[in-house]
Order: structure tokens, then sequence, then C-alpha cells
């Protein structure tokens, strides 16, 4: 039985009307680079071995009492770090499919059933979270039996579903009834309809009516729930003194927990007394409760119930001004008002000597804060095997680069890299600060690539393969991170061409370079760079091989430019940078995106070319964590803002003296979209085509052309009314063919 809690540490119901963690949780794992989550089981080991890595500020404020475990001496273990790094509420998984999914095999039932809602509305616009997945796997496995006993096709079982269903309705709904049941129905469907009938009054708040019937059931021996019965009208008790607050409810719960704490060894939900006790103690006396708990919590063993003693010591600590040391610690991690929790975390390392201490103020530090050179200094003294040191070296690196020569710090990121012990997430950090102090386009290329957080074949990851531009290199996924493409996005095309020339590049990411650099080599009317590109994507595109070979054996000139800008018209999603760029994956007509206007001769007055802003790279996570305070050049792309203050972003040195030469190439990269809104003028791309077919009628592509045409733009910014004049050609010069029957309209 998996076990969670009511408020604080309460277990809640489980079987038919089970439940378990009260509260919201994470989602489950996604793709990502740097993780401030343990949620693959990497992480869970290194925190198991007692391995601290890069301390996070934004994770989860167990996984950071973990940091502090380990910072200070204390001993985790894996039981302690599974539970604790596991997020509540069943994983954040729905596990009303398993329900769904069962009764679909008994004939009659309403099959139009997709989807159960397991919350009540609460006060203020909040929810409140009633049926938990042990109540749907508990009925699904209980429905087997039935199944296997009767028949899925007995009335009896019919009639137990149906019941079911209704107990389910009650999760979101009031006053919900169950049917009527059948006079002649077997003993064992009364037995569980008395059950059903409590776990809905249960689910409907009417817990005297529930407290009644656990007692009924409790009562009947022939019952198959009368081992659940006592543990199951403790709770209800509980829950009434919970929600009345008065207390001689209290008292009486008190009396049924003593009551189920002198039953049996063997009775059912026995092992539960000392955490509903702990409930109990959550509401009546939670200042005592929160200072044996911080006690608890600081032994030097973990104890098996830590994880729910941890989420009653967080709660009663987080918003209170008196906070025991561990859970200020983990508070000021993350604190809002940098300033002040740099001055507390400051005071309380030179208070303590604790080195916890000292990294919450590294986190919380910049290199020009008064102050930061004996926290450096401090860093610095660490021990090699000091929990700390890890951390510490991030922070250092952090606040040096830039500011001391790359040569002192290459060598030392170089020895962080050669360890075995990183986490995917740390070695991901580690690269990214080694591709910022590369010294060469081959340099950087050796640490561009990250490993992220998935597996091949799990649907996490594949299922976004080609929108996160990741490649497959053997069993391995690999992407380019943030702060490369932010770099390669900042070189000369020639420094582009040959990149994509690595062998070292999974395929896939050479055909995101590819497309990218066949892009601007059209831009810029450079007819060699062209070739080279159409003839990689002629084997890493090929649902257009046509094309590429077209361009390939057409001279420079005029029907090659249309044929270089005819291709384009079919992958809506090309861009100049990595930034705002997405991989066209799939047949050639189920391509998306939306097209890009590019200019051949731009209005008048455009503002100055420029690089794509840092804060284009971040990575689209259903987790926050980035701190963005507006300063642009610290736009952290190495931590994504996990690992407190903002590591600065940069191009990697070998870049800096090419982005003169790569500004100057963006002067031809000019789009619709950077005009201001309602000015007109100047030539694109697209036009250019619209009059090269103009000027000729008879060419076999005129019509399709037109047609894509259209579709640029309705699907683009339609730049000077593009989509009504190729519809006119169109209609007007080739009205019966294939491509006029699919353009019904223009657009505005």
């Amino acid at each position: 039985m998996k076990r969670g809690w009511w408020f604080a540490a309460t277990a809640c119901v489980v079987v038919l009307g089970g439940s378990q963690a009260s509260g919201s949780g994470d989602p489950g794992p996604i793709l990502d680079y740097v993780t401030s989550h343990a949620l693959r089981p990497i992480d869970r080991a290194a925190f198991a071995a007692g391995t601290v890595g890069i301390v996070k500020p934004s994770a989860p404020p167990a996984v950071r009492y973990l940091d502090w475990r380990l910072l200070t001496g204390l001993e985790t273990g894996s039981d302690a770090v599974e539970a604790l790094a596991t997020p509540c509420c069943g994983d954040g998984q729905d596990l009303t499919g398993v329900w769904l999914e069962a009764r679909r095999q008994v004939p009659g039932i309403d099959g139009e059933l997709y989807w159960i809602s397991t919350e009540r509305q609460g006060p203020n616009y909040t929810s409140i979270p009633t049926c938990f997945g042990d109540a749907f796997t508990t009925a699904a496995a209980t429905l087997k039996a039935r199944i296997a006993a009767h028949g899925a096709s007995s009335p009896w079982v019919r009639a137990w579903v149906e019941a079911q269903d209704r107990v389910f309705e009650a999760c979101s709904k009031d006053s919900i009834t169950l049917p009527p049941l059948d006079p002649g129905a077997p003993a064992w469907l009364r037995a569980d309809r008395l059950y059903q009938q409590a776990a809905l009054a249960l689910y409907d708040g009417r817990l005297a009516d529930a407290e009644a019937g656990f007692a009924e059931i409790g009562r009947d021996p022939a019952s198959p729930w009368q081992k659940l019965a006592l543990y199951l009208q403790t709770r209800t008790i509980q829950r009434a003194a919970l929600r009345s607050r008065d207390p001689a409810a209290f008292v009486r719960a008190h009396a049924a927990i003593a009551t189920l704490a002198a039953a049996p060894d063997d009775t059912y939900g026995k092992g539960e007394v000392v955490r509903m006790q702990q409930v109990l103690d959550y509401n009546e006396h939670p200042a005592t409760l929160r200072d044996r708990l911080d006690r608890v919590l600081n032994a030097t063993s973990p104890t098996p119930d830590i994880a729910v003693q941890f989420k009653d010591y967080w709660s009663l600590s987080t918003d209170k001004p008196d906070k025991p040391e561990a859970a200020d610690w983990i508070a000021t991690l993350g604190a809002r008002n940098r300033e002040e929790g740099l001055s507390h975390a400051t005071d309380r390392w030179q208070a303590t000597h604790r080195t916890a201490w000292l990294i919450a103020a590294l986190g919380l530090a910049r290199p020009d804060d008064d102050g930061m050179l004996p926290l450096a200094q401090a860093a610095d003294r660490l021990a090699a095997d000091d929990p700390a040191w890890l951390t510490a070296r991030y922070h250092l690196l952090r606040l040096r680069i830039g500011r001391v020569p790359d040569a002192t710090l290459r060598p030392e990121v170089d020895a962080l890299l050669a360890r075995r012990d990183l986490t995917p997430s740390d070695r991901n950090i580690f690269r990214s600060i080694r591709a910022q102090l590369s010294t060469s386009l081959a340099d950087f290329t050796t640490y561009a690539l990250r490993q992220p957080y998935c597996e091949p074949g799990t649907a996490d990851c594949l299922g976004v393969l080609a929108e996160a531009q990741l490649g497959r290199r053997g069993k391995d996924l690999l992407g380019l991170g943030d702060d490369a493409r932010m770099t390669i996005d900042r070189l000369p095309l020639a420094e582009r061409l040959a990149l994509g020339r690595s062998a070292d590049l999974p395929a896939e990411l050479r055909l995101d370079l590819a497309l990218t650099n066949y892009v601007r080599a059209v831009l810029l009317g450079r007819d060699a760079a062209v070739n080279e590109t159409a003839g990689i994507l002629a084997t890493l595109l090929p649902q257009v091989r046509t094309d590429w070979a077209r361009i390939l054996r057409t001279p420079p000139g005029s029907d090659k430019r249309f044929a270089e800008i005819f291709v384009m018209a079919k992958i809506p999603s090309l861009r100049t940078d990595l930034a705002d760029y997405t991989r066209p994956h799939g047949a050639e007509a189920s391509f998306g995106g939306y097209w890009d206007d590019w200019f051949v001769r731009p209005p008048r007055n455009m503002a100055p070319a420029s690089f794509p802003a840092l804060k284009a790279y971040y990575q689209d996570l259903w987790w926050g964590g980035v701190r963005d305070d507006g300063r642009e050049g610290v736009v952290d792309l190495t931590c994504n803002g996990r690992c407190g203050e903002a590591f600065p972003s940069r191009p990697a040195p070998f870049a800096v003296p090419l982005q003169a030469a790569a500004l100057r190439e963006r002067g031809a990269f000019r789009r619709a979209a950077d005009i201001d809104r309602g000015r007109s003028g100047g030539t694109t791309l697209w036009e250019e085509a619209l009059a090269y077919v103009a000027a000729h009628p008879r060419d076999p592509r005129a019509g399709e052309a037109l047609y894509r045409l259209n579709r640029v733009g309705r699907w683009g910014s339609n730049h000077n009314q593009l989509s009504k004049r190729a519809f006119q050609l169109l209609h007007s010069r080739y009205p019966d063919t294939v491509w006029a029957r699919r353009s019904p309209y223009y657009y505005n």
C-alpha cells in the first residue's frame, strides 16, 4: 500500500475510497540538460552515496534538505533519498486511466467515460484533491477479482461497476447517490455496497455517515472489508477533528488512535498510529512538534518516516521568521531578496563556521559585492573531500570568469570534467563552462554537446526529438547546449560551415546546422556555400532531394536563385539562427511551422542588425528556476538559473574576434518581423520568387510556386499582401490546375 498524508502527515483512506498525499505533485521527468530535481536513478544514487554535487537553490525543499544533511555530515541512504526525492501525490501520475481501462471489460457499461475529475472546488479559486491513485488501482484490482469469481457478463458485476462509477463521481461533485440495490443481490455485492456507501460518504464530507458505515463493516466478520474497518473508522474520526477544530473532537480522535494502537499487531493500519498522532500534534501543538521534528531531522541517521516528518517540519517553518537552522538554510538558498539573503547567509556562516552557510552565501553573491573576497577565500580553502567542494568550485568559476585569465580557469574545468562522480546535470554545467573557455572551433566542438535527461525509447524524449534539436550517437541522445547554440549563431558562415562538417556531431545536429547555413548562404548570395549545404541536405533531408539536386545542377543566375527559394517555400520552420529554428520532420507535406519574410531590399531606416538576445536560447521548460532580473549580460545559459545567481553567458573566446564579420553578415538577414507594425516597403525573398514566376509563365513549377507563396502569405507576415498577389496570378494564369483548386482563398 502506498502511504501519504492528509493536511500534515495523515495517511488517507485506501482501497475503494483510497487517497494519498494532499497537495500538488511535481510533473514527471522532462527533457532537460540541467535538473534540480532528483528524479532520475543516477541522481538519487549520488545522494545515497553521499555525493552532494552542485547545490541548486531551485530544487524542491525536500531535495535541499538532502543537501543540508550531507553538507552537515549527516547520513542519507537510498531509502531516505527515495522518500524525499519522490514528488508527492503518486509522483504526479494520473491513475484514473487504470480504472477506466478495467471497467471497459464489463459489457453494457458506458464506454464514453474517458476522464474522472479527482478534485473538488475550494475557496478562493483553489481545488482540493479528494481521490488519489490508490483508489483507482485498488478498484481495478477488486473488479478483476469480481470478474474472475462471477464473470464479466454478470449483471451483479455490472451493478458493482455502476456503483463504483458513482463513488468516483463524488470525487468532484456534491450529493451523489448510489443506484438502488436489487433486493436479490448476492451477499458479496451487498457487502461491497456497504463499503462503497461509506467511501462515498467520506468523499461527500458526510463524516458521521462514513464513520457509521465503517463501524458496521467492522462488526461483520463475513465482510471482506472487515480487516480495514477499525483503521478507516479511526481515519474518519481524525478527519472530523481536523475539520471541526473542536477540542472535544480532538479528544475523541486521540482515543480512537489509542484504540488502534492497542489492537493486535497484525491489525491493518496499526503502523500508521505514530503518523496519525503527529497529525493531531501538528494541529494542536505546532511549535512543540516543529522543535521535536527539528531534533529528529538533524539526527545522524534518517528515520523511516523522514519524508512525512520533513513535510510537516517544512510546513510549520516556511512562513515563520524564527525558523530552525535547517529550515532557515533551505529558505535562504532561494531568498527572493538577494541582498537580505546574502547578508543573512554571511552572518550565519561567520557565526557557525558551517560550510552549508558558506555555500548559501556563495550562491547569492555577485562579483562586485562587498564582502565577496572573504567568501571566495574561504571557498578556495575547502578540501577536495569536503561535501561542499564541488559547489564552491562552480561558484568560484562563476565569480571569476571574465575577470581572471581564461588560461587559469581552463585546466581547473578540465580537471573537474575528468571526475567520474559527476551527475549528467553537473557534467553538462561544467561542459558549458568549458565551451565558454574554448580556444578554437575544434576545442569548442568537443564541449558543445550535452546529454539530456532522457533515455532512447522513452516518450518524454523521443516525442520532442526534433523540436528540441536532439541527435543520436549510438545509444545516446545528444544536443547542443543553450550556450553553444548562442556561440554558433554568432559565428560567420564560413565557421558555421566548418562546424557542420564535423564528424563529431550527430547527423541530426548537422542537419540543423546545414539548414540554418543554407538560409544564410541564400540570403548572402554565396553560391559555393549554397551548393555545399544543398549537397549535405540531399542526404540529411531526402524528403526534398529533388530540389537539392536541381539547385546543384543549375548554374548561378536567376534560375538557380528561384530553385533556392522554391525549396524554402516547402520548409516553413527555416531560420538563420538556431535560437528560433525548428527541425522539419516527417513527410514534406507535414513540415510544420511559420514562414519568415526575409528582405532582399529592406525598407529604409531599419534598426541596425543585431544578434538574437541571450534569452532566446533558454530551453522551453515545464518548471522554472530561471532568474530574470533584466540584465542581458548575465543571462544564465549554463545552469538556467538553477544554481543561484546567474552564470554570465558569453561567446567562446575564439568566436569573439569573429563577431564583427558575423554582425556584418547579419545585415543580409533582415526580416519583416524586424520592422515596426504598419510600416511597409522593401522587397522580400518571396516577392523575388513571385517576380520570377510572373516573368517565366511556362516554368513547370510556376503553379506550385504560387500555391506555396499563397501559403507563405497565410502563415508568414504576408508582407505587401503577398497572399493576394500570388492567389490572383495563380487563378488568372493557371485556373484549371490542382494548385488553383488547392487555393480557394487568399489572406489579407
